[in-house]
């Protein structure tokens, strides 16, 4: 017997030091997030959903979506009606000169003025698991920034299952989990909101009974 315990507990240690340092737990909360990018400083992604339009050129408005290659199709710019241009990784502004520039070479329009607005954002979402109602990935709301409290992700996922443990909300973000007492958090005064952000992970836990 004292043998297999001489081999069984460096292993034992072993498993519960990969285990810890797997992800990083902690009761604080988590720290108030980074202000948003502004639309200038803001790259497009594959999958975001783009309006674009010309100024005085109401028939060449369109909505288009970066398909996964990052690239848009605007057929109204092309007399083949096939015109693939790479979006992805650029700013709304860059974007709009490349379609300028396409447009004129193209014999579209002599002077074009193109604006690109970004009126979906594909990686302004969150994921909510554990005992809601509704469980899943959902985009941060259209038209704000993209801030969201605590309790507000509960609640868009349609509130707590009756075997939810609101004393032990999870929150991940990054390498980090933070282990957060939301019903206490909802009882103090002057507590600050937990802001969530996009790519944030929630998992409401289980009552023990």
């Amino acid at each position: 017997m004292k043998l297999s315990l001489t081999f069984c507990l460096p292993g034992l240690a072993l498993c519960l030091l990969l285990t810890s340092c797997a992800t990083k737990y902690g009761s604080e909360l988590p720290p108030p997030p980074p202000p948003p990018l502004s639309a200038a400083h803001y790259s497009i992604q594959p999958g975001d959903l783009l309006t674009i339009t010309f100024a005085g050129e109401p028939d060449l408005t369109q909505q288009v979506r970066v398909d996964w290659n990052g690239m848009i199709n605007v057929p109204t710019l092309s007399s083949e009606g096939n015109a693939e241009i790479k979006a992805a990784g650029s700013s709304p502004a860059t974007l709009a000169a490349k379609l300028n520039s396409y447009a004129v070479e193209n014999r579209i329009l002599v002077k074009a003025r193109a604006q690109v607005q970004v009126i979906e954002y594909v990686s302004l979402a969150y994921s909510i698991l554990g005992q809601v109602t509704q469980p899943g990935r959902y985009n941060f709301p259209r038209g704000v920034q993209p801030r969201l409290t605590l309790e507000e992700a509960v609640a868009l996922a349609g509130g707590y299952t009756r075997l939810a443990r609101q004393s032990r909300v999870l929150l991940k973000r990054g390498s980090q989990v933070y282990a957060v007492d939301l019903k206490q958090h909802a009882t103090l005064p002057g507590q600050p909101p937990i802001i969530i952000i996009p790519g944030d992970v929630i998992t409401v836990t289980e009552r023990t009974f």
